[in-house]
C-alpha cells in the first residue's frame, strides 16, 4: 500500500503533495491537523513480498533510527517530530524545509562561487560536528540531503542510509544502495562506517558545489567506484583558498581528514581571510598530521604558550607567572603512539602565585615509577567510567552495551553486568549507590535506557526506557532524563515521576546535580544556554548564562558555589556562580572542551579536549586558575565520535580513562599541595 494525497497518516497527518522520491522512501508535503502546521512526512516503501521476518527487522530498524535522529537538536539538522504506523509500515514526521535542496541549486545556477560553498560547508560542518558528538553518523551526505532555506542551511535523511543497507536483504539485490560519486572508499568496501566518512561526503559536496560537478564520476557503477577506491581526485580548477582543505577531506585514509569542528573553522577562516589566511590554516592542519615520528619513552615537557590570564572568584587578578623556558621542540607532531605526554608548561598565576607544574612520568621503562597502569579486558571501546565508594572498583561501560567490573587492587575483571547490545548501545553514563551496592548505567543509541544493578546478584532492580540518562544525585536516590521534550526526574525507589521541566526540547543535552541534590545544572549545545533548576522551587529552570558557546557537559564544585561547563569556543572551561541572583561568568581558557569532571576532594578538574589531530585530558587548580598538567589519551590515530570517559578516584589521587581502545588507563597523581 502506498500512500494518496488527501489520505491521513496516524490521525493527524494529512497528506498534501509528494514532493521527493528515494531509494527507500517517498516524502510528502503534510499537514499536522492537531497542531495546525506543515509538516513533511516521508513513507517508507517496502516490497508486499518480503520476507516477514526481514521485514518486521526493517521496520524495527526505522524505528530505532528516527529515534536516535529525533536526539539531535540542531538548527543545521532536519527535526524529527513522530514516527506512526499507517498500511504496515512507519511513516517519519518532520519538519518541513520550505526551499531547494543543494543539488537543485548546483543543477540550475551551475558552480557556486567558493566564497558561497565555504559558508554552506561551515554551516554543514557545524551540524556534523554536533551529530558526531551525539554519536551518529549521517552515512549518505550528498547535495539532495542538504536543504537550502532562507539563511538556513539543513541537513536531512540521518541515518537513512543505514536502513538503506538493510534494504538490499528485502530485495534480494546486492546492488550498491546510495550514491557512490560521494561515498568513502571504506564505505564502499563495506568497513565500518565512522564520523570520517561524513567528512569525505563533506569534501565530496564542497567539491561539487565549487566545480558543478562531483570529484569522481564515470560512465559506469564500477568506473565510478574503481576511481573513488584508487583514483585521486582532480585538483579543483574553482575551489580558491578552499583545494587543500577539500583534498584533505577526500584522503582515502580516514585518519588524515580533518575533524568537523575543525573543517568549520577552517572555511570561515578561508572566508574571512582570503587566500593568505586559509592557507595558513592548511599548513598548520597539514603540519599537526604529519606522519609520526619514533616512539618517544622518556618524560617529556610539552612546550606550548602560556594561556591569557584568567579571572578569579577568589582574589584579584595579578600579572601571570612567566611559565618555565621549554627544551626546542622535534620536528613535527610528537607521536600519538608515545606512551605519556608530560604536563604542560602552560601556568597563568591569578591569585599572586603560580601553580607547580605536575610532571607525570612514562609508562614505565626504567625511567622511575610508571605514572599509569592498564586495565584490559573490556571487550569494546570503554565510553563511561565510574569508581566505587570505597575506590575498590573500577566500572567501564562499553560501546556494546556491557559493563566491566575492575578490582583495582588486582587490575583484574570481576564481573561483567548485561549482555552485548544489537546496534548501537553505549554505555554512556555510571554511577554507583553510596553503599556500593548498586550501580546505575545510562545507555543511549536504539532507545535510551536507565538500569540499576544490584551488584551482589547482578541482577536488574529496575529498568526504564524514559529517555537519556543524563544525571544522578548524590545519593542516587534521584536520576534525570531526556525524553523528546521534556527533562525529567525519577525517583529510583518507588519508580515515580518526582519533577518534570516541560519545553526542554534543543537545551537539554548534558546535566548535573548539586552536592545537596536540590539543584540541577543544565547545558545546552543548541541554544548555547546554562540553566539551573530547583524542583523543589516549583519554578521551571532559570538561565545562568547566555553565552554563544556550546555548552558539553556541565559539574559543580564541590562547594555547591560555581558550576564548571565545558564549551565549544576558545573559553572551554567557564566557571559561573551557580546562584541566579548572583550571576558572574569566568573564562578559564584551555580551548575547545568536551568533558569537565571535578575530583571528589575539589583539589583537582579535569577537561577533554579533541582535534583533528589528538584527544588530551588537561588537569586544572582552580585556585589559581591554572592547567597543571597534560596528558594524551590516545595511542592510535583514530577519530572518537564521543569524548573519552574520565573518573578520579574517591581520594583524588588516581584519575582514569578510557578511548584508548579496549583498554582504561589509571594515571597515579601528586599529593595536592595545601593551601597556605
Amino acid at each position: 500500500m502506498t500512500g494518496a494525497a488527501g489520505e491521513r497518516v496516524g490521525g493527524r497527518y494529512r497528506l498534501v503533495e509528494a514532493v521527493g522520491r528515494g531509494g527507500m522512501g517517498r516524502v510528502w508535503r503534510g499537514h499536522d491537523e492537531m497542531l495546525d502546521r506543515e509538516v513533511a512526512v516521508k513513507e517508507v516503501l517496502l516490497s508486499p513480498d518480503a520476507d516477514p521476518a526481514l521485514r518486521a527487522e526493517l521496520i524495527a530498524r526505522t524505528e530505532r533510527e528516527a529515534r536516535a535522529a529525533a536526539r539531535l537538536r540542531h538548527p543545521g539538522i532536519v527535526t524529527v517530530h513522530d514516527v506512526v504506523h499507517h498500511g504496515g509500515v512507519p511513516w517519519i514526521v518532520m519538519e518541513f524545509i520550505a526551499g531547494p535542496s543543494l543539488a537543485q541549486l548546483i543543477r540550475t545556477e551551475g558552480r557556486l562561487g567558493w566564497q558561497r560553498a565555504a559558508d554552506l560547508g561551515a554551516e554543514i560542518a557545524d551540524a556534523l560536528a554536533h551529530a558526531h558528538a551525539a554519536g551518529v553518523v549521517h552515512r549518505d551526505l550528498k547535495p539532495d540531503n542538504v536543504l537550502l532555506a532562507g539563511n538556513r542551511v539543513v541537513i536531512t535523511d540521518f541515518g537513512i542510509a543505514r536502513l538503506l543497507d538493510a534494504t538490499q536483504h528485502l530485495t534480494g539485490t546486492h546492488a550498491v544502495i546510495g550514491t557512490p560519486q560521494f561515498m568513502p572508499p571504506e564505505q564502499l568496501e563495506g568497513r565500518r562506517v565512522e564520523a570520517p566518512a561524513d567528512l569525505w561526503a563533506l569534501g565530496a559536496t564542497l567539491y561539487a558545489a565549487v566545480e558543478g560537478r562531483p570529484p569522481f564520476d564515470g560512465t559506469t557503477l564500477t568506473a565510478v567506484i574503481t576511481a573513488v577506491l584508487t583514483r585521486p581526485a582532480p585538483p579543483p580548477a574553482h575551489a580558491g583558498p578552499l583545494a587543500a582543505l577539500l583534498d584533505e577531506l577526500l584522503a582515502k585514509d580516514a585518519a588524515r581528514r580533518p575533524g568537523a569542528q575543525e573543517t568549520a573553522g577552517r572555511l570561515r577562516a578561508a572566508r574571512a581571510g582570503g587566500p593568505a589566511l586559509a592557507a595558513q590554516a592548511a599548513q598548520a592542519a597539514q603540519a599537526a598530521q604529519a606522519e609520526p615520528g619514533a616512539v618517544v619513552r622518556t618524560p617529556t615537557v610539552r612546550a606550548e604558550p602560556a594561556p591569557e590570564p584568567v579571572p578569579s572568584f577568589d582574589a584579584a587578578p595579578t600579572a601571570p607567572a612567566a611559565a618555565p623556558t621549554a627544551p626546542a621542540a622535534p620536528a613535527g607532531r610528537p607521536s600519538r603512539r608515545r606512551v605519556l605526554i608530560g604536563s604542560l608548561a602552560a601556568l597563568a598565576a591569578v591569585s599572586g602565585a603560580a601553580a607547580a607544574v605536575r610532571v607525570l612520568g612514562d609508562g614505565g621503562d626504567g625511567h622511575g615509577s610508571p605514572a599509569w597502569t592498564a586495565l584490559n579486558g573490556s571487550d569494546s571501546e570503554v565510553t563511561s567510567l565510574a569508581y566505587s565508594p570505597d575506590g575498590k572498583l573500577l566500572a567501564g561501560g562499553g560501546k556494546d552495551g556491557t559493563v566491566k567490573l575492575w578490582d583495582t587492587g588486582t587490575g583484574k575483571v570481576t564481573a561483567t553486568l548485561g549482555t552485548k547490545s544489537v546496534g548501537p548501545g553505549e554505555v554512556r553514563k555510571l554511577m554507583f549507590g553510596p553503599d556500593g551496592k548498586t550501580l546505575v548505567a545510562g545507555t543511549t543509541g536504539e532507545l535510551p535506557t536507565t538500569r540499576i544493578w544490584d551488584l551482589a546478584s547482578a541482577g536488574t532492580i529496575w529498568e526504564t526506557s524514559a529517555g537519556t540518562l543524563l544525571a544522578v544525585s548524590p545519593d542516587a536516590r534521584t536520576i534525570a532524563t531526556m525524553a523528546v521534550d521534556e527533562l525529567i526526574l525519577w525517583d529510583t525507589v518507588t519508580h515515580a515521576r518526582t519533577a518534570t521541566a516541560s519545553g526542554a526540547r534543543g537545551w537539554a543535552t548534558s546535566a548535573a546535580f548539586s552536592p545537596d541534590g536540590k539543584s540541577l545544572a543544565i547545558g545546552s549545545g543548541s541554544d548555547k544556554h546554562l540553566r539551573l533548576w530547583t524542583p523543589g522551587s516549583g519554578a521551571q529552570p532559570v538561565v545562568l548564562r547566555t553565552r554563544d558557546l556550546e555548552v558539553e557537559s556541565v559539574a559543580f564544585t564541590v562547594d555547591g558555589k560555581y558550576v564548571l561547563s565545558a564549551n565549544q569556543g576558545k573559553d572551554g572551561l567557564q566557571r559561573t556562580f551557580a546562584d541566579p541572583s548572583a550571576p558572574g561568568t569566568g573564562g578559564l581558557g584551555g580551548g575547545s572542551a568536551s568533558l569537565v569532571v571535578v575530583s571528589p576532594d575539589g583539589s583537582t578538574v579535569a577537561t577533554v579536549a579533541a582535534d583533528a589531530s589528538i584527544t588530551r585530558l588537561h588537569l586544572w587548580s582552580l585556585a589559581p586558575a591554572a592547567v597543571t598538567a597534560t596528558l594524551d589519551l590516545i595511542d592510535e590515530d583514530r577519530f572518537l565520535v564521543i569524548p573519552p570517559p574520565v573518573a578520579f578516584s574517591p581520594d583524588g589521587r588516581k584519575v582514569a580513562a578510557g578511548g584508548d581502545g579496549n583498554r582504561v588507563r589509571v594515571w597515579s597523581l601528586p599529593v595536592p599541595t595545601p593551601r597556605s
